[in-house]
């Protein structure tokens, strides 16, 4: 027989605020309780005791006398006392929580849970400061892996900037909430509709890809799959001088393929298009002096990379010893690497020329005393060129090709003029895999005496060519 009565509505109706606050029990459903208080509100209260904790009074919620439209929170939650309950309402929820507290459950506790997961969130870094974070480690740079690129690092910060204007919401996301489908509405826009090139400097006149930017597509997806890479294996670590908290689980970019195709080059200039080139190229408009001796000294050198000439200074050129020492950057890592390029006398010859002109600037391939000319100028100074009527052979067009061909155009003639391609390889600095090579045979003066050797047989076979 229950200590009190059942609740009923006529009951529940005739109820007056005292001056105190007063608990009303429900005899149908042990525990419940109309509490109203002198103020007139009135609210549903169970009051249990719970093992280790004592008496509790867990709010349910208030009460309405309309039982109308209610949705009952999730069966497995406690209530958060926010939502409106009529007494045969009131009575379903507190038989859901007394079964929560009669299974082990505590409603305080998981409040206090609650709250601290919470605040744990809120301290989590968004997806935005994961980029700038994973920035800033790659242009530090760690003993293990060198420092990014001025250029790449601008390039970086570019991209992130661009997503920010495009994607802000997604940007302003806690890095842990960014799921695969975030990533593909980031990279889908730019891998079918492309991205608007910057006003000035590389890529300019402010175009946008008609047909899609599927290899900036691809570029955004390397860098974002980094960050995130970044974010999972570093937040652990002790030397980590960022505090932010992550808390990343996964990498949201591992399941979202990159969907450009690789067109792998194959132009190579004939023998004829070759000397054109070289014996014209300073005389097309728009072709400064330094960028077309820049162009020859690529092919001299057995085709270099331009980019890797263009930023060196001149410290680099010792003519006494008739060398060229680059730095390599490419590979896992981008650990620097020297690569010594032995020094021909028609190299020697375009220097001597140049010094003329940059020999007091810092770098010899510039137009100014501040830095070396942008690396992708002698792309734009080919293509100059090839836009001349100095790009005539045999009364054709000479087929368009870029500073990259040059590279390859110099391949093959070393193939036709009998040097093995190891040593072809080692000329032009190609990657030579092994832990021998790594650790042993790193003295770049190793095989200075072979690589001169090989770049006289060039010598030879391009002089062939340009009758010089």
């Amino acid at each position: 027989m229950a200590a009190h009565p059942a609740l009923t509505q006529k009951h529940l109706n005739a109820i007056k605020p005292t001056d105190k606050q007063v608990d009303y029990p429900d005899g149908a459903v042990r525990g419940l309780a109309l509490r109203v208080s002198p103020g007139g509100a009135r609210t549903w209260v169970l009051v249990k005791r719970i093992p280790d904790e004592g008496v509790k009074r867990i709010r349910l919620g208030h009460y309405t006398g309309d039982p109308g439209d209610h949705t009952p929170p999730p069966v497995d939650q406690f209530p958060t006392g926010l939502q409106a309950l009529s007494l045969k309402q009131a009575r379903e929820e507190a038989t859901r929580v007394l079964a929560l507290i009669n299974a082990g459950r505590s409603p305080s506790k998981e409040r206090r849970s609650r709250r601290q997961q919470a605040a744990v969130h809120a301290q989590r870094g968004s997806f935005a400061d994961l980029l700038t974070e994973y920035i800033a480690h790659r242009e530090e740079g760690t003993e293990r892996r060198a420092a990014a690129t001025v250029r790449q690092v601008g390039e970086w910060r570019r991209i992130q900037a661009q997503l920010e204007r495009d994607a802000g919401d997604v940007l302003a996301m806690t890095a842990r909430d960014v799921e695969p489908s975030h990533i593909v509405a980031l990279l889908r826009p730019i891998f079918h509709h492309g991205v608007a090139r910057p006003k000035k400097g590389r890529g300019s006149a402010g175009r946008r890809a008609a047909t899609g930017a599927q290899g900036s597509a691809d570029k955004v997806h390397t860098f974002l799959r980094a960050a995130f890479a970044y974010g999972l294996s570093s937040e652990n670590s002790v030397a980590r001088r960022a505090v932010t908290v992550y808390g990343l689980v996964h990498n949201p970019v591992d399941p979202v393929p990159r969907e450009a195709r690789s067109t792998p080059g194959t132009r190579a200039l004939s023998a004829a298009e070759l000397r054109q080139f070289y014996l014209t190229i300073d005389k097309a408009p728009k072709v400064g002096p330094v960028l077309a001796e820049l162009l020859r000294f690529t092919i001299a050198s057995g085709g270099q990379r331009t980019h890797q000439l263009a930023r060196e200074p001149w410290t680099v050129y010792d003519r006494g010893a008739g060398t060229v020492t680059l730095t390599d950057r490419k590979g896992r890592g981008g650990a620097p690497r020297p690569h010594m390029v032995p020094m021909s006398k028609r190299m020697a010859a375009i220097l001597a020329k140049i010094e003329k002109i940059t020999g007091s600037f810092r770098f010899p391939w510039a137009t100014n005393g501040r830095s070396h000319v942008d690396i992708a100028s002698p792309a734009g100074a080919v293509r100059y060129w090839l836009e001349s009527d100095f790009a005539v052979v045999d009364g054709k067009r000479v087929a368009p090709f870029t500073p990259r061909d040059l590279r390859r155009t110099c391949t093959q003639l070393m193939k036709v003029a009998g040097i093995p391609d190891d040593l072809a390889d080692r000329l032009q600095s190609h990657g030579v895999s092994g832990i021998t090579n790594v650790h042993y045979r790193n003295n770049p003066e190793l095989y200075l005496p072979e690589k001169r050797q090989a770049l006289q047989k060039f010598e030879t076979a391009l002089g062939r060519i340009l009758k010089t």
